[in-house]
């Protein structure tokens, strides 16, 4: 039986887009490696993880003060440029030809080496079968969209609100506010669900949403708040009321 929003809480669902609907394809660690390979480079790739994640912690803390890079495609480019160059230093490559980030810029910016993790599909039909709308808030370029339109799901989604196309990017709290007006709901009908315990729980947290970090690799052990390890998982827990 389909719960209408009078009978529940939650009336929305956002979702992020990066590691949480699309991942590169076949993987951010082997396209890396591909990448690096084809220059004679040999990556360890067992320190990627956290050199990523290092790298774009310190990022989601400047992005919480008003830092953008997505919404203009110089600032862009000119970050990502850097980001890949300070990556395959901290990865023991040493200082590399300017090619090689530019190499993998272009590479991580072709939609065509993207594709959606196994479980959105059936999460995005069950939870609009049980009657909730879908929205995304995300820290992505404008061409965003396109990967949507590409990989056929942007029917899904009724808000989508990318930080390519805005002022600002999570987790400041004005893309959140953004997304809750265009929705046209309160935060507190509102569910946020992403990979970052910055960007998709505390920033929406605090706005007043609820949220769900998606943690399939268990990157975070520690985290005490709801999470999930696979996207299938809140079809129930939102029928449920565990969410």
């Amino acid at each position: 039986m389909t719960i209408t929003p009078e009978r529940r809480e939650t009336e929305i669902v956002f979702f992020d887009a990066g590691e949480t609907l699309v991942h590169p394809e076949p993987s951010f660690p082997q396209l890396f490696a591909r990448v690096c390979a084809s220059r004679g480079l040999e990556v360890d790739l067992s320190h990627l993880p956290k050199a990523t994640r290092r790298l774009m912690a310190g990022v989601e803390e400047r992005q919480k003060k008003g830092y953008t890079f997505t919404n203009d495609e110089h600032e862009s480019r000119r970050f990502w440029l850097d980001f890949y160059s300070r990556l395959v230093r901290e990865l023991g490559c040493g200082e590399v030809d300017g090619s090689l980030p530019q190499e993998l810029y272009h590479t991580f910016s072709d939609p065509a080496n993207y594709a959606l993790y196994h479980d959105v599909p059936e999460t995005l039909s069950s939870l609009r079968e049980q009657g909730y709308r879908l929205g995304i808030i995300s820290n992505f370029e404008a061409w965003l969209q396109d990967l949507l339109d590409l990989l056929n799901v942007s029917r899904h989604f009724e808000v989508v609100v990318i930080s390519g196309r805005e002022k600002y990017e999570k987790p400041h709290p004005e893309i959140y506010s953004t997304a809750l007006r265009r929705a046209g709901v309160p935060p507190r009908h509102a569910l946020h669900v992403g990979d970052s315990p910055l960007s998709d729980y505390q920033g929406p947290s605090e706005t007043g949403m609820r949220a769900v970090l998606i943690d399939r690799w268990n990157r975070f052990p520690d985290f005490d708040g709801s999470r999930v390890r696979d996207l299938r998982e809140l079809p129930g827990l939102l029928a449920r009321g565990d969410i």
